[in-house]
């Protein structure tokens, strides 16, 4: 099987030129930032709307304040209750209008960093935690820059239906009814988890797919590419569910007007523990996983093959 991966990566065994050269970017090194962003922004799309249905049911979990558990069967036919397939997909414009950018700018930000902290040189050398600290930096400004959409996603998919007619509908409503400041509830809680997240995931994708480009000497199989995502996202989420759920109940409080059930982040979770438990945080990681992981494994298969498309080596 080794031969075969040496035979089935000769096309990426020769490294990019991508380094400083009397002091100035070589032209690959010039383009290499444009080419991440665009293999960033391509790989958010194609994974998230692949995997929005259940996206859309993982955050009905997380608004469904109750003992009584809802299960997968029910959030399939409530969503289906609401009419066409597209019922199944709403949010999904706003989620690819955030998603794209986000991913864009968490994987071009990263790589930034990475050569910066390498002064351009080899990134393999790179330690977990250093990978670790990168990832997280670049997720959270990511993230930050772009919440708003982000906010918006969740209105539109856990909103009861006719609530609002759009993107640009639901901006507006939150504006003229809750005011600016309703646009970015939820962002302490966002930003606490994309970090840790971002960085657990980034980091471990990374450290897999070198040990997986050492064994295959070059390019992995894409299902390996896709196992490795997969594997990183679902030790990433483990360590940052909790913060999503937070950050969904203070997303979706406060609809048409509605008084505010919580009064910040640390709030939500002492209702939470005292109403549904300590389990009560984890709830709805189940349908979170299921789409989370598949989606994750695409991203990471999409950006790695559109990078190399793009003229970008593999290991780097």
């Amino acid at each position: 099987m080794g031969e075969g991966g040496r035979q089935g990566g000769g096309k990426v065994e020769e490294k990019e030129e991508a380094h400083f050269d009397g002091g100035h970017f070589t032209h690959a090194e010039a383009l290499r930032p444009y080419k991440l962003l665009l293999s960033g922004a391509v790989a958010g799309v194609v994974s998230r709307t692949s995997t929005a249905p259940i996206d859309r049911l993982r955050m009905l979990f997380q608004v469904h304040e109750s003992r009584s558990r809802m299960t997968i069967m029910q959030g399939v036919r409530k969503m289906a209750a609401e009419g066409t397939i597209k019922s199944f997909f709403r949010g999904n414009g706003a989620n690819c209008l955030k998603i794209a950018p986000e991913t864009a700018l968490k994987f071009a930000i990263n790589d930034r960093i990475k050569r910066f902290v390498c002064n351009g040189g080899d990134t393999s050398k790179m330690g977990y935690f250093e990978r670790l600290l990168s990832g997280g930096i670049s997720g959270g400004i990511a993230q930050g820059s772009i919440y708003p959409l982000e906010m918006i996603r969740t209105r539109l998919g856990v909103a009861p239906v006719g609530t609002y007619v759009g993107i640009t509908d639901c901006a507006r409503q939150v504006y003229t009814k809750e005011g600016v400041r309703a646009l970015y509830r939820g962002l302490a809680p966002s930003m606490s988890g994309i970090i840790p997240y971002a960085g657990t995931d980034i980091a471990t994708f990374e450290i897999v797919k070198q040990k997986m480009v050492e064994y295959y000497g070059g390019e992995p199989p894409g299902y390996v590419l896709i196992g490795t995502g997969m594997f990183a996202s679902s030790v990433a989420q483990l360590v940052s569910y909790p913060f999503a759920l937070v950050r969904t109940r203070l997303q979706a409080q406060g609809m048409g007007g509605e008084t505010n059930k919580y009064n910040g982040m640390i709030d939500v979770v002492v209702k939470t523990v005292r109403r549904e438990g300590m389990t009560g945080l984890y709830k709805g990681i189940v349908p979170n996983l299921l789409k989370l992981a598949p989606a994750a494994g695409i991203s990471w298969y999409t950006f790695e093959k559109t990078k190399i498309a793009l003229g970008i080596d593999i290991r780097s």
